[in-house]
């Protein structure tokens, strides 16, 4: 997790892209993956799938059944398409950080990558915060009760006469129905739906619900430029990047629905959102002219998309210069320092009591890998034990804890928890190496096995440094700055959006 290069306090986009990255899937099988043969990935979600029968009959694959997991190596390049054309890397361009490279020549008119995308609910990505929604029902309940009012003041004598026979109230316009908008809609005056960061990477139409979100690989690294030759006004005159790809429906990979045998691009978007199974819809980016190796690949997002960043570059000049010094419309914070730079620059980790003194910045806090199924049967008379006896951490006397041990799997990021450093020493006598004994606490989503009794203060000793991490707290990276840019990516001028998915109303 990084920042490529545009930290919040200089770039407008900071925020506008996912600090997470290189996330990588490795080979397992002890014989490797031979030419030719399929990829397989154990799933939960697919399990959760089938427990709920939403899988289809024909994806299931029995070990008996007699399925070929290779393919001749001469029609998979005769029928198949290469994943590997693109490659990932630091773009030279200042505005773009990471970026997607040409990893061989790609002549013009070829196919850069397959482009397969999931149909995702414009509404879906819209969101507002806990205190936001109090301030929401608040409002809502207020305008209800003013609109029954002015319904029932409104009514004339028979009516009113009518309505204490069949009981009045019973059907009076809400605010929803009078704003010509359904309940999620209506948000008090002044306020906006905060967007997802997963819009940025959708593609989209201005007048459709539907979004699309590409899941090729490494297509979510290819950045923006426009389809025409710009000259750029500044101190330097240089020739701005030009788009190098562009992007239509792949003939050879899009499948009918499973169930009713339509062709998805002409189902209405409640038909679209409502199949089974919503694979089966693939675009692909194709060379507008011969690519050099190593070469950034560019796709024009098209005329909204780029209005909406200038417009927020404008703005983000204008309101940059905060009080806090932590990036515009952010929250004050303790001079604020994302977890992966306190990972490299903190070799030795503070207690609780020096940080007393140094604190941390407030934007962190430490984790640590911990597992409380893996230790005795007797965790939790030991745990009420410990609780009950007074921990000083400032006595020479050794506090009673029960020792970390490493185990397999330890280090995967679900059994990461936050904790709380009480005591360090050298691991050796005169070593520079430290153990940690830390408060190991609960985090939300723990299985029952691996809470921590409530009330139960759970001390671990000897935990390696390298257990550790620095975790950014919640709505504090830059992700959650406000007033970072959201906007998806436009493909109204491609005519590649189908007619069918065109179910909003223009603006204009």
């Amino acid at each position: 997790a990084d920042e490529a290069g545009l930290p919040r306090l200089v770039h407008p986009a900071a925020g506008s892209f996912a600090l997470q990255h290189n996330l990588t899937y490795f080979v397992t099988a002890n014989d490797g993956i031979g030419e030719g043969g399929e990829v397989w990935v154990d799933r939960w979600w697919w399990h959760q799938r089938l427990a709920l029968g939403l899988v289809n009959d024909k994806d299931i694959i029995n070990d008996n059944d007699n399925y070929n997991y290779k393919k001749d190596i001469r029609q998979l390049r005769q029928q198949g398409t290469c994943l590997d054309n693109l490659q990932p890397g630091r773009s030279s361009h200042p505005d773009h950080g990471r970026g997607a490279m040409a990893s061989r020549f790609l002549p013009k008119g070829s196919i850069v990558a397959p482009v397969p995308v999931l149909p995702v609910p414009r509404d879906e990505l819209r969101y507002l915060r806990k205190k936001e929604w109090k301030e929401v029902e608040k409002w809502r309940k207020k305008k209800r009760k003013e609109m029954e009012l002015k319904t029932i003041t409104n009514l004339d004598d028979q009516t009113k006469a009518e309505s204490r026979e069949q009981g009045v109230g019973k059907k009076v316009n809400t605010i929803e129905e009078d704003d010509g908008d359904n309940t999620e809609a209506a948000l008090p005056p002044g306020m906006k739906w905060r967007q997802q960061l997963l819009l940025n990477y959708c593609f989209g139409h201005v007048n459709s619900s539907v979004l699309l979100f590409p899941y090729g690989l490494f297509v979510n690294f290819i950045n923006h430029a426009s389809s025409e030759v710009v000259m750029n006004l500044g101190d330097e005159k240089h020739d701005a990047p030009v788009a190098n790809v562009g992007l239509r429906w792949s003939d050879r990979w899009v499948e009918r629905d499973t169930v009713s045998g339509k062709d998805p691009r002409t189902m209405s978007p409640e038909e679209l959102f409502s199949r089974p199974n919503p694979a089966g819809l693939v675009l692909e980016y194709v060379a507008l002219r011969d690519i050099r190796p190593n070469e950034e690949i560019l796709f024009d997002y098209g005329s909204l998309w780029a209005n909406a960043w200038n417009e927020h570059v404008r703005h983000h000049s204008a309101s940059s210069s905060d009080d806090n010094g932590n990036g515009y419309g952010s929250p004050p914070l303790n001079d604020y320092t994302p977890a992966y730079i306190m990972e490299e620059v903190a070799t030795n980790l503070r207690t609780a009591e020096e940080q007393l003194t140094y604190p941390y910045p407030d934007n962190v806090f430490t984790a640590c890998f911990y597992r409380y199924s893996d230790g005795n049967d007797d965790h939790y008379d030991d745990d009420k034990k410990f609780n009950a006896q007074s921990i000083n951490t400032n006595s020479k006397t050794k506090t009673r804890a029960i020792p970390w041990k490493m185990s397999r799997g330890l280090f995967d990021m679900t059994n990461l928890r936050p904790c709380k450093v009480i005591d360090r020493e050298p691991i050796q006598t005169g070593g520079k190496k430290m153990a940690y004994t830390a408060i190991i606490q609960n985090r939300p989503g723990l299985s029952p096995e691996e809470q921590i009794p409530k009330g139960v203060k759970h001390i671990v000793s000897g935990i390696p440094r390298e257990a550790f991490r620095f975790v950014d707290r919640p709505y504090t990276s830059d992700v959650h700055l406000e007033g970072a840019f959201r906007q998806n990516i436009g493909l109204e001028s491609l005519g590649v959006f189908p007619t069918a998915w065109l179910d909003l109303k223009s603006e204009e």
